[in-house]
């Protein structure tokens, strides 16, 4: 019978180096994923975002063509076409009798994913003379 023989000058790799690569290939599949999951998030916030600032100049544009004669607080959403979008409007008083601060605010999500974006203008009242 004849004993193994071993090789010690034999190409390849050994079992530590094969471990290490791995290790170096793994550490980099895991920061890859995270890097593609931040940019899906940043990707859905900024249509997010996108989509409410066009509904909030919207609602703005709304109001102006409206007019504006009372000051109060209104809500609401805006249907099947936006569901997951809620908008605010307030109007108040400011300090010149013509002239009314007017705040739009649209909303989205829930909890700590709650986000919203608010417009502001100055619209002149009207009056019923």
């Amino acid at each position: 019978m004849k004993s193994p023989r071993i090789i010690h000058n034999a190409p390849g790799f050994t079992l530590l180096e094969v471990m290490v690569a791995l290790l170096i290939i793994a550490t980099s599949f895991i920061v890859l994923l995270h890097s593609r999951n931040q940019s899906v998030i940043a990707a859905d916030y900024a249509r997010h975002m996108t989509i409410a600032t066009l509904l909030a100049t919207e609602k703005m544009g709304e109001m102006e063509q409206g007019g504006i004669d009372t000051t109060g607080e209104d809500s609401g959403n805006f249907g099947e076409a936006y569901p997951e979008f809620l908008w605010r409007t307030i109007i108040s008083d400011t300090p010149y009798e013509q002239v009314r601060e007017v705040r739009v605010e649209i909303s989205w999500g829930e909890g700590k994913g709650h986000r919203s974006v608010e417009l502001v203008n100055y619209i002149k009242a009207v009056t019923n003379e």
